[in-house]
């Protein structure tokens, strides 16, 4: 896992790399563009744009992914991710080819971060996190999520 401010992404990646062209994507993204999917390079790199609110961390289930990382950027409002080694955790629901994604158990006591604007994570496959928890209690939040696949 990533995590650092926007600013910082160019020290992370290549250019050619498709983890670079997707937070260059997020970055030059206007926000006045409505929530939805943008296909950037077809199937293996494409953003998903959403508005909601966030919830107690104990409403959300933690996920893995294992053939897309979540690039996370966050463009209005603030929310905590709560992050575990994967490892650690069984699995409650088997993997999802279509969503690619499977629900572990939670842990008891997960570290986390906060993403606000101006922050990225890069969240790759086989990592267990939890997004989309109040940080300060309930916040309306509109976030990108990038989809880079990486069994290329």
């Amino acid at each position: 896992m990533i995590y650092d401010t926007l600013e910082n992404f160019g020290k992370y990646f290549q250019p050619a790399s498709p983890l670079f062209r997707a937070l260059s994507f997020a970055v030059e993204f206007d926000p006045s563009r409505p929530d939805g999917r943008y296909e950037i390079e077809s199937e293996n790199i494409f953003a998903l744009v959403s508005s909601y609110e966030t919830s107690p961390a104990s409403q959300n289930s933690f996920e893995i992914h294992r053939k897309y990382a979540d690039v996370q950027i966050v463009l209005e409002g603030e929310e905590k991710v709560e992050v575990s080694l994967s490892s650690e955790l069984k699995e409650l629901v088997d993997y999802d080819k279509t969503t690619d994604k499977v629900i572990p158990e939670s842990p008891a006591d997960p570290a986390f971060f906060v993403m606000r604007r101006g922050y990225f994570a890069v969240i790759y496959p086989n990592e267990a996190h939890r997004p989309n928890c109040n940080l300060h209690g309930k916040l309306h939040v509109r976030k990108m999520v990038v989809k880079v696949n990486m069994t290329l």
